[in-house]
């Protein structure tokens, strides 16, 4: 992995951000579809993470290391991705017989016929 001889500063990192932005825009989205993954929408995520990490290093790396960063984030994304397991909810297998609504009036309680309450007026009283 190249690395700089300079420690990590807010200077150094915008050196790092203006030399390399679009190609590491550019190579991240380049991996992105290439794994088959969306390129527009993951890119930012990917770039983010690895000039983060960039950032946490006592030494700025160079391009060769913010490649292999990229690569390593695309691919514990895609990892996590394929692990998570996906359980179709609310989709009913092809063929199965789509049941009928049941009828509400069957459903409902059943009300408690009870003495009707005094109800109140709000006219005045004559």
């Amino acid at each position: 992995m190249n690395v700089t001889s300079t420690p990590t500063s807010t200077v150094d990192m915008a050196g790092l951000y203006g030399r390399y932005s679009a190609r590491f825009a550019a190579h991240a989205a380049e991996c992105l579809a290439a794994a088959s993954a969306d390129p527009v929408d993951e890119v930012d995520d990917v770039t983010q993470e690895v000039r983060l990490w960039a950032a946490q290093q006592r030494r700025l790396p160079g391009w060769e290391g913010l490649q292999v960063m990229t690569d390593w984030v695309i691919e514990a994304a895609i990892n996590e991705q394929q692990a998570r397991i996906e359980v179709p909810v609310g989709l009913r297998p092809s063929g199965t017989p789509v049941a009928p609504l049941v009828d509400l009036e069957s459903v409902r309680p059943v009300r408690i016929e009870t003495a009707e309450a005094p109800s109140l007026s709000l006219s005045p009283a004559a």
